[in-house]
């Protein structure tokens, strides 16, 4: 079984990703990745003390910490959730556009999991973002695995796009896709299907849609409640973890 990417978007090539750029189209990692592949060795969480066995002490923060233009910025027209999302949480939601590829991804995805473990009442939507052909493939790709695999795959999915680059420096392949969808128990015929049905290419036009609107330029982002744009720099350490959601927080808290 193979599948294609028949989506890409003329307007992608105006978007510049910091974190993980999406303008060079290569099957393995680049070495821009493979060095902030050492550099972020895994960034851990003060959110869920379990995380770090030797957290430091917690500190307290109040709305004159955050700022507005360095920290965050608000957009005109506030960002929606699309209806193959959840619903909002009570206490709001928080967008996360991320790349399955992306090694600053793979090493913050343990930390706002445990952000969403904590914050039960905060939604926490991760968005796969398609910003280049590789990207809308593994897009499609992360989309796909949410509507036929029992259960949701978004971390293991994520996990296994870390292993293959760490075991073999390059993104997944075709076959290798085929490997995980056959140890998750996934029907072959059934994945090829809901891969080429256009519903798909719409998910991928309302994520690229939203990321231009919004202006994001780099993978991860989160944006609180569809308004705020987080641009302070994603946690690397547990003092930077508990500013990071501590700037959360005060956005959720915000009309």
């Amino acid at each position: 079984m193979t599948f294609k990417v028949k989506f890409i978007l003329a307007s992608v090539a105006a978007l510049v990703l910091l974190a993980c750029q999406p303008a060079q189209e290569t099957s393995g990692t680049t070495k821009d990745d493979a060095q902030a592949s050492e550099s972020d060795n895994g960034a851990t969480s003060k959110v869920a003390q379990e995380l770090d066995p030797t957290p430091d002490v917690v500190q307290e923060f109040s709305a004159t910490d955050f700022v507005e233009g360095k920290d965050y910025r608000i957009l005109d027209a506030a960002l929606t959730l699309a209806d193959f999302e959840k619903s909002p949480g009570e206490a709001g939601f928080v967008m996360e556009f991320l790349w399955p590829g992306c090694p600053h991804c793979q090493h913050f995805n343990p930390t706002i999991n445990a952000y969403a473990l904590e914050y039960t009442d905060v939604a926490v939507v991760k968005r796969a973002a398609p910003a280049n052909e590789r990207w809308a493939y593994d897009s499609r790709v992360f989309y796909t695995l949410r509507e036929v695999a029992d259960t949701n795959l978004d971390d293991e999915m994520i996990e296994f796009y870390q292993r293959t680059r760490e075991d073999h420096n390059r993104l997944p392949s075709p076959e290798d896709i085929q490997g995980f969808m056959a140890e998750h128990g996934i029907d072959g015929e059934a994945f090829a299907a809901a891969f080429e049905n256009p519903a798909q290419t719409d998910k991928l036009r309302k994520i690229m849609t939203d990321m231009m609107d919004a202006e994001i330029t780099s993978v991860p982002t989160l944006v609180v409640n569809g308004k705020y744009v987080i641009t302070a720099s994603a946690p690397h350490s547990p003092a930077e973890s508990q500013r990071y959601f501590a700037l959360v927080n005060h956005l959720l808290e915000l009309e």
